[in-house]
């Protein structure tokens, strides 16, 4: 896949994002409603006060790059119902709900399914556009101690404009937490490619171990990019690659 249809991608995501964001409808949800737990404040508060404080610009680097991944994942708040959408029905089938947007004209319907067993939370999310065939949008789970979860962003709905996009049903972004016994944290915000020459187009792991300490690294199709990494002060230090050419070099808490 080229860089105009990756391009094309996130314009379309950016658009569709915007038109169906919103707050939820609380009250008119039905009583088993649930939603994922995941914050991105509980990321940064686990931070140490010292690299959030430092002065210097690769350290300031390292936090940017921390909200960025964080940011991304902003796609799930895609999961809540939004102001201006209609609900058809309470319970269109089992666990399931729907709703319709319209917008110039245009008529979206969204499939909302929610499920548990005994350690698991689910979420799935269909579109449909007119009469046309259902698409998948999102899909999460999380455990019900909060502990670990996956959203799952799946480009296959673009379909809906145009067959052309056929290309994007195995292209998807997929953000993964999980907390250990011991209180170490990881996420990592990864999209996918549908290339048989790599794996991922972009890829941010982090490591939040429980003292503060912790570890950054950016991967930009298969090849790691940067490395960053830091102690519980927040004292750190930063490797880049790039072909041939690498740097290096440290920063101390603020």
């Amino acid at each position: 896949m080229d860089n105009s249809i990756l391009l094309r991608g996130w314009l379309i995501t950016f658009i569709f994002a915007v038109l169906f964001a919103g707050c939820n409808k609380e009250d008119d949800l039905a009583p088993d409603f649930k939603e994922l737990s995941f914050t991105d404040q509980e990321v940064l508060d686990r931070l140490p006060d010292g690299l959030l404080a430092s002065n210097d610009p690769k350290a300031q680097e390292c936090v940017i790059m921390i909200q960025e991944a964080l940011d991304m994942s902003a796609f799930q708040d895609n999961l809540e119902v939004p102001d201006n959408a209609q609900r058809l029905s309470k319970k269109a089938s089992g666990d399931t709900w729907s709703w319709t947007f319209s917008y110039a004209g245009e008529t979206w319907t969204f499939y909302w399914t929610y499920s548990e067993d005994s350690s698991k939370e689910y979420w799935n999310m269909e579109i449909q556009h007119g009469e046309g065939d259902r698409y998948d949008y999102i899909s999460a789970w999380e455990m019900k101690d909060g502990s670990a979860g996956e959203v799952v962003y799946s480009f296959n709905w673009v379909q809906l404009y145009d067959e052309e996009y056929i290309d994007y049903v195995d292209l998807h972004m997929i953000f993964r937490w999980n907390v250990d016994t011991s209180g170490n944290y990881h996420f990592d915000w990864t999209y996918e490619g549908n290339s048989t020459e790599y794996e991922y187009i972009m890829q941010y792991s982090i490591f939040i171990n429980a003292d503060g300490s912790g570890v950054l690294d950016y991967y930009y199709y298969d090849q790691l990019f940067y490395h960053m990494e830091w102690d519980a002060a927040g004292n750190g230090s930063w490797h880049y690659y790039f072909g041939e050419a690498e740097d290096s070099g440290t920063w101390s808490a603020g």
